[in-house]
């Protein structure tokens, strides 16, 4: 596939917010970091109908200093032609010392509030800790700063946040908007209003420093797979893995999925980070078996903005023939590991309710 230049993309980059299919308007969703692989999620999660997008543009937004090579979607938009997706670039300076106030890129976050009816943030590397004033832990990875400056500010102007209590946050102006964040996009939400992480998981709240130490901790306590740091000889085993999680009575993973608070579902996660001390306006939706990392966190205020630390949006959750590996000698289908179980339900479901909430908007 031949990738397209990036003067080529700037034309097309800097086009409408909205754009209108067969001579209709149509409602914007926003999702930030619009890979190709995020944008391809999103088509197979409409297409297998787990997701409405029904009479729904998707709007992907990057900044222009992102590490992503973003021809790339371009090109993926080029072999669809059908999808009513794009893409908006946004140039504004960011730094950490401006992204929770007015900035050069204020202007351009109120332009898509007022003209989206929501926003999902995807799962990605590690959150700079400058922005929640932490130093950096020797296990912390930065490889593209510029990505979370534009969705942390963005959030903080949406949602507001401890950095500012006098802030007028945009969503007040539109209470039913609707957010959604998955692993670092719930970090992100988090963060984004003044909250902080835990920024590696097995040294800080396990105090191990051992993979083999890691693998005889009973499943529930793993929130990825280490496989891989053993066997390095073996091909590349997935960081992906099962564990149960315990959803709170009254979190809206129970409450609005119609999800019976009993039951444990099992999610699939690949993370060694995780929320620490709460931003403004959250409470805990769910958490793991051993009460020690926050599973989902929904907003107090908002009805319509929560996030999951796990990946529900997995292809292979819903794809039998999506086979990984698991380690040097065997191989896991995620569909069949929770095909047939209130596991499978739960994902289901969280979908469902998405798209609801999207449908809900005023078209």
């Amino acid at each position: 596939m031949v990738r397209m230049k990036k003067k080529a993309l700037i034309p097309f980059l800097l086009c409408l917010i909205l754009v209108p299919l067969s001579g209709q308007a149509r409602d914007t969703l926003l999702i930030f970091h619009p890979t190709a692989y995020n944008l391809e999620l999103l088509e197979q999660l409409s297409e297998e109908h787990i997701l409405d997008l029904d009479g729904i543009h998707v709007l992907g937004v990057f900044h222009s200093q992102e590490a992503y090579d973003f021809s790339r979607s371009q090109t993926f938009l080029n072999d669809h032609p059908d999808l009513p997706f794009s893409l908006r670039q946004i140039e504004g300076a960011l730094h950490p010392s401006t992204l929770f106030e007015e900035n050069a890129c204020s202007a351009d976050f109120k332009t898509l509030f007022e003209h989206s009816i929501g926003a999902l943030f995807m799962g990605g590397p590690d959150i700079p800790p400058v922005i929640y004033h932490e130093e950096i832990h020797l296990l912390t990875v930065v490889t593209d700063p510029f990505r979370h400056y534009l969705e942390t500010s963005f959030l903080f102007h949406l949602l507001g946040g401890y950095q500012d209590p006098a802030w007028k946050a945009f969503i007040a102006r539109n209470p039913s908007y609707v957010v959604s964040g998955i692993c670092l996009g719930m970090q992100t939400l988090n963060v984004a209003t003044g909250g902080t992480l835990v920024q590696d998981i097995p040294t800080e709240i396990y105090g191990i420093w051992q993979a083999e130490e890691l693998l005889v901790l009973p499943p529930d306590q793993l929130h990825r797979n280490y496989q891989g740091m053993i066997h390095p000889e073996c091909p590349e085993p997935t960081s992906y893995h099962f564990h149960a999680v315990r959803l709170e009575n009254e979190g809206f993973l129970s409450r609005k999925l119609g999800i019976d608070p009993s039951v444990r579902p099992l999610v699939l996660s690949s993370h060694h980070q995780c929320v620490e001390s709460l931003g403004k306006g959250w409470k805990i939706a769910a958490g793991s078996m051993d009460g020690r990392v926050i599973e989902a966190i929904e907003h107090t205020e908002y009805p319509h903005v929560f996030g999951v630390q796990f990946h529900p949006e997995k292809p292979g959750l819903f794809d039998p023939a999506v086979v990984h590996p698991l380690n040097c000698t065997e191989k896991i289908s995620f569909h069949d590991r929770i095909n047939g179980s209130d596991s499978y339900d739960f994902h289901l479901a969280y979908w469902k309710y998405l798209g609801k909430l999207l449908q809900m908007q005023d078209h």
